[in-house]
Order: C-alpha cells, then structure tokens, then sequence
C-alpha cells in the first residue's frame, strides 16, 4: 500500500459471523462510504458472506491482515463495530502506535451488557477508546461522554405515509413476531402471550432467524415449545403486513430496527420496555409497551390494538409510518460525517 493510497485509513472492524443488528447498521454504513478512499473491512469471512459489501471498500479477514498491509506512518481511524471486538481493536491500535502509525480509535456501541460482569469489562474497554458513539442515549450510561447524533433510525423508511390509500390501514387480526434464538430476544415468552391470544380467536404465527448465541439446548427447546405457532424458513421486514400486530419480547434491546421496521411497515407494535422502545413514539402512537416479561401485560396490550376501534387504529398506524419516515438515515448522516471528520483531522494532527 503506497503511502498516498493510505494517507487517511478508515477500517470498520466486527467480529461477529451471524447477521445481526449490528451489522446491518455495518452494511448500510458501508455502503455510505464506498465512493471515500480508503475504507477497510475487517471481519471473518463467514461474516463477510452474510452482508453486502461495496466493491470500493478493502476487505481484510483479521486485524492482523491489515495492519500488514499498512506503512509505518500511516494515519489511521480504527473502529469497533462490536462490544466483543472492543479488546481485538485496542490490542491493534497499540500495535500500530508502536511503528509509529497515528491511530484514533472509535466504538461504536450497539447493545447493553447482558450481566453485570460484561457490564464492568465494556465500561473500562469503552473508557480505553478515543470516542464512542451510541445507537441511543441511554448507552450513555456505558460511556458519560459518548457522542449520541441521534437514535439509531432505519437507513430508508419501509413505507411512506403517501402510500397508503385514504381509507388508511385496516387491521389484519394476525399476531406475530419473529427474532434470533437467543436469550435475549425473549422468544420463550411467546407461548404465554399466544396461548390466550389464540384463545379469543386470533391468528399467531412466529419464525426462528439464526442464533449469535450457539446456545443449541435453548434453540432446541424454544423450537420445541413454539411448535404450534412456529412457520417453516426465514423471514424479514417483507412478512409484516400493514395492519398486523408484531410482538418484540426483547429482554435487551437498544435501538431495536425490528421495532421500527413493525412501524414503518404500518404494523402496530407490542413491545417490551426495554431500550429505545419507550421512547419510540413519544405520543404513544402505533405501539405500546409492556414491562419486561410481563406477558401479561404483552396481552393487555396486544388485546387493546386488536380491539381498538378501527379508526383509531388506522390513524395509530399512519403515525408510526410517518415517525419512520421522518427519522429515516439521521444517525447514518451524523457518523458518516464524524467518521470522516475523524479521518481529516487524524491525518492533520
């Protein structure tokens, strides 16, 4: 790599090979910078093949490939796309240091801590870096001075307020969800929210995405207990139907794209109070929240969006769409832009 050429580096780093929320902000920022010089990928090869990568951006498989691609002097602006890649990305930012590279280190914060050990661990790691940067504010708490430019949006609304027809949005009557099998998603919660929901008469459905957590015992027994609910392959935002009420059980949640992706699909959502989701509609409009595994409370609320009276409902709707659609690309904007003010000002130092 000619000195030039690496002038002002930029590498995103993640570790993860499952596909995620985290790296489909990585994806989209990606795809932001593609026409920039410069910008690196650091991330498995099993990982790279779940996301789409521009043919502008440099891929590396480890940390170690890239920094043997780099000149001694070279102005870097490392950046952790993961809270298990925080370690990985300090221990190379002294590396580079050490021949002499100029390094600025950024982490990009997406969820919190599962138990208060890992908690203790990304405080000090987060501390280590030069900046971080949140998905929403309450991350703050992981980091005082982390920058927060807004709370994470979807990149493009999924649909507009202009596509709906104006009788509005009617209701499908159909309760569904869908996530990882992970823990913290809180899928095992379901049956205790579907069970009385299918009782009154409802449709619910539920589909099973992939695991980070390789937990096989609980993936198994979730598949197990969700068996009379459960819809065979995977699905995304294009399964949502205007006018569907989407459960999210989460027990941890920050920004939460599947909460925005229920709304800009003109869904209504139930939710739990976990993250950003209180905070989603500050009118309370298009979706309502429970405490954390109160299924109870997930069924009030479900049965209320169900028999709300139908305008009400439809307005509900509209408003969520119209929230999306309004905050759609914010935070993209913002970090893209501190990312490249970093880069300058790393290679002016």
């Amino acid at each position: 790599m000619s000195r030039s050429d690496a002038a002002a580096v930029l590498m995103i780093f993640d570790p993860k090979l499952e596909r995620g929320g985290g790296q489909v902000v990585l994806e989209h920022l990606l795809r932001h910078l593609e026409t920039q010089p410069a910008v690196h990928l650091v991330m498995p090869a099993t990982g790279q093949g779940k996301i789409s990568i521009p043919d502008g951006v440099t891929r590396h498989t480890d940390l170690d490939a890239f920094s043997h691609a780099l000149s001694p002097g070279n102005a870097v602006v490392m950046v952790s796309n993961a809270n298990s890649g925080m370690p990985a990305v300090l221990r190379a930012a002294r590396r580079l240091r050490s021949r002499g590279a100029r390094v600025h280190t950024i982490a990009i914060v997406h969820n919190y801590p599962s138990d208060p050990l890992r908690a203790f661990a990304t405080k000090r790691l987060l501390g280590e870096f030069d900046e971080a940067v949140v998905v929403e504010p309450g991350l703050t708490s992981l980091r005082a001075d982390a920058r927060t430019p807004s709370w994470l949006s979807l990149e493009e609304p999924l649909t507009r307020a202009a596509d709906y027809p104006a009788g509005g949005i009617t209701r499908t009557g159909k309760v569904k969800s869908y996530g990882r099998p992970d823990h913290e998603k809180g899928l095992d919660l379901l049956p205790a929210i579907f069970g009385p929901l299918e009782q009154l008469g409802y449709e619910c459905r539920v589909a099973l995405g992939s695991g980070f957590s390789e937990d096989d015992r609980y993936a198994r027994r979730l598949r197990r207990d969700l068996a009379p609910w459960l819809v065979d392959g995977r699905r995304d935002s294009s399964w949502i139907e205007p006018g569907d009420i989407f459960i999210v059980p989460s027990r941890s949640e920050a920004a939460c794209l599947l909460a925005q992706e229920v709304l800009s699909r003109g869904a209504f959502g139930v939710a739990s109070r976990v993250g950003l989701m209180p905070y989603l509609t500050p009118d309370n409009l298009g979706m309502r929240t429970f405490p954390c595994e109160d299924t109870a409370g997930a069924v009030r609320a479900a049965r209320e969006a169900l028999e709300m009276d139908a305008d009400r409902f439809s307005l509900e709707c509209l408003e969520g769409v119209r929230l999306i659609e309004h905050r759609a690309g914010r935070w993209y904007a913002d970090v893209v832009r501190m990312l490249l003010e970093r880069r300058a000002a790393v290679v002016a130092a």
